[in-house]
Formats: C-alpha cells, sequence, structure tokens
C-alpha cells in the first residue's frame, strides 16, 4: 500500500501535468485565433441577395485588414431581393470607431476559386457604426471590380505552358506520363526498398537479429539490472559502502580522525618554529653561515687552483703503478733482512 508522503506526490505531479496542459492550450487557442481571442467583440449585420460560397468564420476585412469574423449565415425571411440573406459579423469593438456608417460591403475572394470573405470599403462619413448596426450591400456589378482579368489570363497562360510541357513530354511529370523511363526508376527504387526491408527483416542479418532476438533488450536492460542490484546491496547496507551508510560508527571514526587532524594543525600552528621570530632568526642564521662555509670552500686554492687535483692524481697513478707491479712480481717486494 502507498505511504501517505508517495500519495500526496502522485496528487501534485497529476495537478502540475494538468495546470501545464491547460496552459498549452490556452496558448494554443490564443495562436489560432491570431491574438484576438480576448478581444471584445460587437455584432455587426449584413444582408445579402445570396450567400453562395460564404460560411461562419470568414473574414471580415475593411479595406484589406482583418476586424472579425462571420458568426452566422442565416435566412432573413424578407421578400427584398437584396435582403434575402442574413449575415451577422462579430467585428472587433475598438475597431467600429474606423468603419463609418456609409462604409459598403461585398462579398469577395482571394483568387476566382478562393474561400470567400466580406470585404468592406470605408466610406466618407463623420459617423461610425455602432454595435448591432449595419453595413450597406455593394451591388454585384461592383463585384467585377475585384477581378483582375489581367492577372487571371496570365494564370491561365502559365497553366496552358505547363499543360503543353506535360503533353510534350519536356518536364519532369510529362517524361512520366509520356514515358517509360521515370515509372522503370521508380520501380527498381521500389524493388531495392523492398529487398533492403526483406533483409532487414531476415533473422540472418544484424538488423534482422536485433528484431527477432532480445539481445539488444539484454544489452540494455541488464546494465540496469546490475545498477538496481547494487543499488539494492547498497540500501541493504552490504559492502563498505553500505556498511558506511548503515553503520554511523564508521561515520564517527571518520569524524575523530577529522578532528584530531583539525587539532594536529591546530597545535603545528600553535608550536614555537612557526610562532617564534627569534627561532626562524636562528634557524635563518645557521642557514646563512652554512652558506658563508661553502663560499669559503668554493674560494679555497683547494677548489681554485689544478695544482692539490694534480699532487692527488700523481699519488694515484704511482700507487696504480705499485699495485700493477706488485701482481705482477710479487717477489720483488719479498725481502728477508737478517739482523
Amino acid at each position: 500500500m502507498p505511504s501517505a508522503r508517495q500519495v500526496r506526490w502522485a496528487k501534485f505531479r497529476v495537478l502540475t501535468v494538468s495546470v501545464a496542459a491547460v496552459i498549452i492550450l490556452s496558448i494554443l487557442a490564443y495562436l489560432l485565433t491570431g491574438g484576438s481571442l480576448l478581444l471584445e467583440r460587437a455584432p455587426v449585420y449584413l444582408y445579402l441577395p445570396d450567400a453562395t460560397g460564404l460560411g461562419p468564420g470568414a473574414p471580415v476585412r475593411v479595406d484589406g485588414i482583418g476586424v472579425g469574423k462571420v458568426r452566422s449565415v442565416t435566412l432573413s425571411g424578407s421578400s427584398e431581393p437584396n435582403r434575402v440573406v442574413k449575415v451577422t459579423m462579430a467585428v472587433e469593438r475598438g475597431r467600429l470607431a474606423s468603419i463609418p456608417d456609409d462604409s459598403t460591403a461585398q462579398v469577395a475572394s482571394e483568387t476566382v476559386v478562393g474561400d470567400k470573405f466580406v470585404d468592406v470599403s470605408s466610406g466618407t462619413s463623420a459617423h461610425y457604426v455602432s454595435p448591432g448596426g449595419e453595413i450597406a450591400f455593394k451591388g454585384s456589378p461592383e463585384l467585377l471590380k475585384t477581378l483582375d482579368l489581367g492577372q487571371f489570363q496570365q494564370r491561365l497562360k502559365v497553366v496552358s505552358a505547363l499543360l503543353d510541357d506535360i503533353e510534350q513530354g519536356r518536364s519532369d511529370l510529362g517524361q512520366f506520363v509520356q514515358g517509360e523511363q521515370m515509372y522503370d526508376d521508380l520501380r527498381k527504387r521500389f524493388a531495392q526498398i523492398q529487398s533492403g526491408i526483406r533483409a532487414a527483416a531476415s533473422t540472418t542479418s544484424d538488423v534482422g537479429r536485433e528484431l527477432h532476438t532480445d539481445r539488444l533488450y539484454r544489452q540494455i536492460s541488464q546494465p540496469l539490472l546490475d545498477l538496481d542490484g547494487s543499488l539494492a546491496r547498497l540500501q541493504s547496507g552490504q559492502g563498505a559502502a553500505g556498511q558506511l551508510l548503515r553503520d554511523s560508527a564508521q561515520y564517527e571514526k571518520l569524524r575523530s580522525d577529522a578532528e584530531d587532524l583539525r587539532h594536529s594543525i591546530a597545535d603545528l600552528r600553535a608550536s614555537e618554529f612557526l610562532q617564534s621570530d627569534s627561532l626562524y632568526a636562528g634557524w635563518n642564521r645557521r642557514v646563512s653561515s652554512l652558506i658563508e662555509s661553502v663560499d669559503a670552500l668554493n674560494r679555497s686554492p683547494a677548489m681554485t687552483t689544478s695544482q692539490a687535483y694534480d699532487n692527488l692524481n700523481g699519488v694515484a697513478r704511482e700507487l696504480q703503478d705499485t699495485v700493477r707491479d706488485f701482481r705482477q712480481n710479487p717477489r720483488k717486494f719479498m725481502r728477508l733482512k737478517v739482523f
């Protein structure tokens, strides 16, 4: 049964992970909404003849600047042709001061086949749209102004050139469609990959042996088991380290030895040799006297001239000659003298 400390620690970990998850989710929500999640929004309405391609979540832009999103698209119930669909927009309350009340809106798209958005064109009035106000709809003839025919024609030319390259086999895609070389290369590569996978799955290869046997698992788990055993022996008091942790006698002995060493160092620091200047001066005088004696010996004639060395060398040579003669003719030195 887990102890109370383990239960408290588990609760603390669960609480920490939960708080971290909530913080991460909050940051993700803030980033996904473009940093406008906590901004106060006000409803603004727009009536359209139809809402083809426009849905909830579509951007709302004023002169190209995003100010909100479409909240809902519903039928208004009106019989007027230009007020069949009611669009409810959630606009940032701080941006309402930049939208004059004579502004107009229309449904536009980035490209011909792109997603729809509400494009608001600012007016010139001195008064601005209030929360819950309505923006007038710009008729369909004005929609043609948002279509760049030159850009559309240029893109058609690019698509036509791409199709010509594919049809004539000049591009990689055209070679793949018209010829068989790329298909054969892909088949060879897939065959090589398949053979590599089969070789890896085979028990005769190194990778296959690692996948089908537990040798790698044993190599990884054995050091962990050894470490666990060492920690268990240490915890149970086995070995010198375990006894040191379990038995306080060795610890007290180490403390006693350390205390004795401290006292020895303190006694040495308090000794006369380290505390007395006269003793240091006496040792200094003795060393200076020894240095002067060595200098006097070095200045003596025996060390400065070669006469003494020559005399000693001559005596050594005579002794060497005498010993050599004695070894060669010992009778020469054995004389009897009769009194």
